[in-house]
């Protein structure tokens, strides 16, 4: 099954689709799934995961915590994770509700909790392949999981409906959520697709400065 498990809706400050017409264009693009994975929120997931079973898909409920060292992926929540906690106390706070921890973009500049952290901190997976990342931070993520012999996920970190699916998960023998959680703790998951050309590298940083303005220069 092909899942792309990184995905921003309206229920994000930079998301540009409702779950409804996300979920439509995974199934027309052929994956089996996905996750919502707002920034500091579970209310796109939350809706993502009542309209799933209907379409067919699987959907992995998920959020995008902002921690005080960088951004984590939390899968298989049923609610929102407090935003600036220290990464350890994040980590924490996702195991605790019964979620695992995924160290997203770890080598981005600015939202990636870094290379060290990624590899030691404790999180149950890393994302290897970022739709929104260049080659090379992906390349590196890569080689930190391997080396450390970390489970690796894959999501476009589409805030379009046109980037969903640029980069994906897969795995296989999965139906439902848990089964998708327990494939990647296990090392049963693979990530695909591609990495950012250099064209939509420049104009994903105008757009992201463009909203950072908009917000008063505030972080997500």
């Amino acid at each position: 099954m092909k899942l792309d498990l990184h995905i921003h809706s309206t229920f994000s400050a930079d998301g540009t689709a409702d779950p409804e017409k996300i979920l439509q264009h995974c199934r027309d693009i052929g994956l089996g799934g996905c996750s919502i994975t707002d920034h500091n929120s579970i209310e796109g997931s939350s809706k993502a995961a009542e309209l799933g079973s209907e379409m067919g898909l699987v959907v992995v409920r998920g959020i995008e915590v902002s921690s005080s060292e960088g951004h984590i992926l939390g899968y298989g929540l049923s609610a929102p994770v407090p935003r600036r906690l220290s990464m350890i106390e994040t980590i924490a706070e996702i195991h605790n509700a019964g979620g695992i921890a995924v160290a997203a973009h770890p080598t981005r500049l600015g939202s990636g909790v870094g290379m060290d952290a990624a590899g030691h901190a404790g999180f149950d997976a890393v994302e290897v392949l970022n739709g929104g990342s260049s080659a090379r931070g992906n390349r590196i993520a890569s080689r930190l999981a391997l080396d450390n012999q970390l489970p690796v996920v894959g999501g476009s970190d589409a805030h379009k409906v046109v980037e969903i699916g640029r980069s994906y998960t897969v795995v296989e023998g999965a139906d439902t959520e848990a089964d998708i959680i327990r494939a990647v703790v296990e090392g049963r998951s693979k990530a695909c697709g591609r990495s950012r050309s250099w064209f939509e590298g420049v104009v994903c940083t105008a757009e992201a400065n463009l909203d950072w303005a908009r917000r008063g220069f505030r972080r997500l």
